[in-house]
């Protein structure tokens, strides 16, 4: 599922492979938005400088797994663990390295199953850095999200050391409440047991391979386009939202596994700034049969549960001073997501 064109986006980074070199790798949620794109950049990469990696993808099912990957799930160094990432792995073996992308995270999760949104996080990640206590795992990296920053009022782009105030008294609060209780997980860890990790915080990341049935806006858009159908916006449209591809992500969070130094780094693609409403704009275009057009509900009528607060933009530049520079804009990232949903109908 994932396009050559986007393992080599990722590749077009100065990422030091060579830590990876006779390692073993685990990629927790590998049929994710996510982890399958961490799967195929390092089995690349294995490949083109025959790096004797092991990987190992952890998923809750093994259709999907084999939906998403087919073919590559043949060769030797892939191994699947097939299980849901609440109960704890076991492989008999080394873990030198944990991707670890398991976990909820779309509005449909957050008011249908928050529960669910909590726990997984929480237990997952529990799990996690059991294994790699256990394991003597050298390091970890935790995929984390712009939420844990809370109501943000200002305008300036939020570093990586700012917090704002975050209520957590609704069920909305499942998921970035469970994402700040993971990272004090991690900082816990590391102070009694040692554990060395990186922490990405991820703004609106996405590409082939998502949901349309997740919730999220910009997944509602490309579905209604895909059908010809009206975009139906819930708010007035006017929030500002950074849109990064996956593959420009995924890039940036490897440079900062391999390269820095620092607990964690914002990656956002800041140039691809736009509202909700011009975006929906933009993808109704995309519509073939030049049928879709913008519409707007009534705030009484929302049934999903968004987020109750404008997020902030993220300042970057930790992760930029490591060398990465976002390779693909606003439209082509969109273009890129709507086309792989066309060639697979």
């Amino acid at each position: 599922m994932v396009e050559l064109r986007d393992t080599e986006i990722i590749l077009n980074n100065p990422i030091d492979w060579e830590i990876f070199r006779d390692k073993t790798v685990l990629v927790t949620g590998a049929t994710g938005r996510l982890g399958m794109y961490f799967v195929e950049a390092v089995s690349k990469a294995n490949i083109d400088w025959n790096l004797n990696i092991t990987i190992l993808a952890e998923a809750r099912s093994g259709k999907k797994m084999q939906e998403v990957f087919g073919n590559s799930l043949e060769l030797p160094y892939i191994h699947t663990i097939v299980q849901d990432i609440t109960e704890p792995i076991h492989w008999e073996g080394d873990i030198h390295f944990i991707f670890h992308t398991a976990g909820l995270a779309s509005p449909q999760d957050f008011t249908n199953a928050p529960v669910d949104t909590l726990w997984g996080h929480v237990l997952g990640t529990h799990n996690i850095l059991e294994l790699a206590r256990e394991r003597h795992t050298e390091k970890l990296l935790y995929v984390s999200t712009v939420e844990i920053y809370g109501e943000w009022q200002g305008e300036a782009g939020i570093k990586e050391t700012d917090m704002g105030p975050l209520r957590c008294d609704s069920a909305r609060a499942c998921y970035p409440e469970a994402k700040r209780l993971c990272e004090t997980m991690f900082a816990a860890y590391e102070e009694q047991y040692g554990i060395n990790y990186v922490g990405i915080r991820l703004c609106h990341t996405f590409g082939p391979g998502i949901s349309l049935y997740d919730g999220r806006a910009f997944s509602e858009f490309i579905k209604n386009a895909l059908n010809s159908e009206d975009i139906v916006l819930q708010t007035d449209g006017s929030a500002m939202r950074t849109y990064t591809y996956v593959a420009d992500a995924i890039g940036a969070a490897l440079l900062a596994f391999t390269k820095g130094n620092e607990h964690y780094y914002n990656i956002a693609n800041i140039d691809n700034l736009i509202s909700i409403r011009d975006l929906a704009h933009l993808i109704a275009g995309f519509d073939i049969k030049k049928k879709s057009k913008v519409v707007y509900m009534h705030e009484k009528e929302q049934q999903l549960k968004y987020l109750p607060f404008k997020l902030g933009i993220m300042d970057v530049s930790r992760i930029v001073e490591l060398g990465w520079k976002p390779q693909v804009g606003t439209e082509a990232a969109f273009r890129y997501t709507f086309d792989s949903f066309l060639q697979r109908r």
